[in-house]
């Protein structure tokens, strides 16, 4: 699918585009999971080729960003779905073309339509493909930020879910369970935002910087300094966050460890206590002929007093060494 748009009543306004071909005054086609058929149509317009989806996907930083026929292809990966519980990867190229922009995704990053929606009820007349980049970038940026400022609030709540106290009748297990799957989910989202972030850096470096011959208006770099900045920023804040989720990883394993020792310290306790009367039950079990106290009339009796106090006496040992 292909959503052109043409400024158009002060305001960025999306086109449909049909089958006889792309609006020739479109300042940005923004080409959806597109198929042959809009492959061809948007070359057509701008007179460059579309990378494949498979081209989007290399990782060689020479096969992500470059200049070919004057236009300057950049490919970054963006992250998706952060506010889901599927959030991915989404690899999204733009192509800066004779002054249009061109973008290829298979995703939606939140950035297209809040753009495209900020830009509908107002821009300038004379607005570029490169000036549309900067939207696009600046709104990529901006919510990576929301997302890592969501992630170390979530950070701080399962920080005190773990130091807190235990609350009566509560399951530790299903508790620590459900903590680990929190910080799993948590590093695995802060994993793509970092990888989002260098991705960004290296698309900045390579667009403010002339290449071939092409280089950017002078407000755009200022720009584009400012936006490297904050990702340099973000990308420590992220991995701040990341050695903290580490941390809260190792406490909570820490924590498990310790519930286990507690569960095996009763059971220790319990064969202590359990063994002397086990062993004097055990002798007055034996089946010898000439045993005294058989002939007590008391013996049976006194066996379990002396069973009964055999047992309470490690347990009171324990209590005053504080070991239980």
């Amino acid at each position: 699918m292909i959503v052109a748009y043409v400024v158009a009543e002060g305001g960025l306004k999306a086109v449909p585009v049909s089958a006889g071909g792309v609006p020739s005054e479109a300042v940005w086609l923004d080409l959806i999971s597109p198929d042959e058929a809009d492959d061809r149509m948007a070359e057509t317009l701008a007179g460059i080729s579309i990378p494949t989806r498979e081209e989007m996907g290399e990782i060689e930083q020479s096969s992500r960003l470059y200049t070919e026929n004057g236009a300057r292809y950049m490919t970054a990966s963006i992250l998706c779905g952060a506010d889901t519980e599927t959030p991915a990867m989404v690899a999204v190229t733009f192509i800066l073309s004779g002054g249009r922009l061109i973008t290829v995704r298979y995703g939606e990053p939140r950035a297209f339509p809040t753009v495209a929606g900020r830009l509908a009820k107002g821009c300038p007349a004379a607005l570029t493909g490169e000036a549309l980049l900067v939207e696009l970038l600046e709104a990529v940026v901006d919510r990576s930020a929301d997302v890592l400022e969501q992630i170390g609030a979530d950070v701080e709540r399962i920080s005190r879910r773990i130091f807190e106290r235990d609350r009566d009748g509560e399951n530790a297990n299903r508790r620590y369970r459900a903590i680990l799957t929190h910080v799993g989910r948590k590093e695995g989202l802060v994993s793509y935002a970092r990888e989002s972030l260098a991705s960004l850096q290296r698309l900045f470096s390579f667009l403010g910087t002339e290449t071939n011959g092409s280089a950017v208006r002078k407000e755009s770099r200022a720009s584009i300094k400012s936006m490297s900045r904050d990702v340099s920023g973000l990308a420590d804040y992220a991995a701040f966050l990341g050695d903290k989720l580490q941390f809260l990883l190792d406490a909570t394993i820490g924590m498990v460890g310790l519930e286990q020792n507690n569960i095996i310290k009763i059971f220790a306790v319990l064969s202590v206590v359990l063994m002397p009367p086990t062993l004097i039950a055990s002798i007055y079990g034996m089946n010898f002929q000439h045993m005294p106290e058989l002939a007590e009339t008391y013996g049976y009796p006194l066996a379990l007093v002396a069973m009964v106090v055999s047992g309470i006496l490690p347990y009171l040992f324990f209590k005053w060494r504080r070991w239980l």
